[in-house]
């Protein structure tokens, strides 16, 4: 007997069919457990979510996230409710968002730990790791948050996957304590990340590009991206290798998301994605790089 038949309330997932779609919930449930045991990371906060889990599909899912067109389906932390996605691959984003929240610790929830200048700490990379375990849960699904997963996948790659065991803990704290001696470099970098990810809301929010928010948007992007090549050199990986992988990022052309930072960079002073990565190659001193 599996987790879904143990589940005392496990008809509410099922009522929810009374309203035509396609979605296997249970199927897609399965799926994001199999990646977290796959990478032997934590499902506590996901089983314990699940149990007391409410599902709603009646919302006005014009007023979620202002304008942005680019997000279906809400999970909210402080009553563990999701709003419905229209499809599995919104939903798998969202479950993951469940699997990384402990409900009973609202003080200490990923992406509200620290109220800053730009929002609450750590949203950036919050959806980042959501999304970055998206992708590696369904080959359908197209980014959302395409810059914010690549930083994600770094972070993968320079600390392995055990990282993210706090993170799947919900605990913020020890999430970012896991960094040990580069934990103040990481939350710089986050901070960085944040600010980027703020001016792209922004621009949801406003509805339209605008030349401030295009610059904006460029600005806090080259500033995070040589930030986080800072700590490649200390961590003494490949710089080059990353800055071609995010400029192969940044020419996918089926990825609203990359469609959209690319019209925002080619409307700020900067006219192109060539010359924001020319930028930043110069300001890092880089050689060995291929555009």
């Amino acid at each position: 007997m599996d987790l879904f038949d143990k589940m005392q309330n496990i008809n509410k997932f099922y009522r929810i069919n009374k309203k035509t779609h396609s979605i296997d919930e249970k199927k897609e449930f399965s799926k994001v457990r199999s990646t977290l045991a796959k990478y032997n990371l934590p499902t506590r906060c996901f089983d314990d979510n699940l149990v007391n889990l409410i599902i709603n599909e009646d919302y006005d899912k014009s007023s979620i996230n202002g304008s942005n067109p680019y997000i279906a389906g809400f999970y909210y932390y402080k009553t563990n409710t999701l709003n419905m996605p229209s499809n599995n691959d919104d939903l798998i984003h969202e479950l993951f968002h469940i699997a990384s929240n402990d409900f009973e610790k609202k003080d200490n929830l990923l992406g509200c730990e620290i109220k800053s200048t730009h929002g609450k700490f750590g949203t950036s990379l919050n959806e980042g790791i959501v999304d970055y375990f998206t992708l590696l849960t369904s080959d359908s699904y197209k980014s959302k948050y395409a810059v914010e997963s690549f930083f994600a996948s770094y972070i993968s790659k320079i600390y392995g996957m055990d990282i993210f065991k706090e993170f799947f803990n919900g605990n913020a704290i020890d999430f970012y304590s896991s960094f040990k001696q580069d934990e103040v470099f990481i939350r710089n970098i986050v901070s960085l990340l944040d600010k980027y990810h703020s001016k792209i809301q922004s621009f949801y929010n406003n509805g339209k590009i605008t030349i401030e928010i295009s610059d904006s948007v460029s600005d806090a992007f080259i500033d995070c991206v040589c930030e986080f090549i800072k700590l490649l050199e200390l961590k003494k990986e490949d710089e080059s290798e990353f800055l071609n992988s995010l400029s192969s990022l940044l020419s996918v052309e089926d990825n609203n998301y990359i469609n959209l930072i690319n019209g925002l960079f080619s409307f700020s002073e900067y006219k192109s994605r060539e010359k924001i990565i020319s930028v930043i190659k110069e300001e890092v001193d880089m050689e060995g790089f291929n555009l």
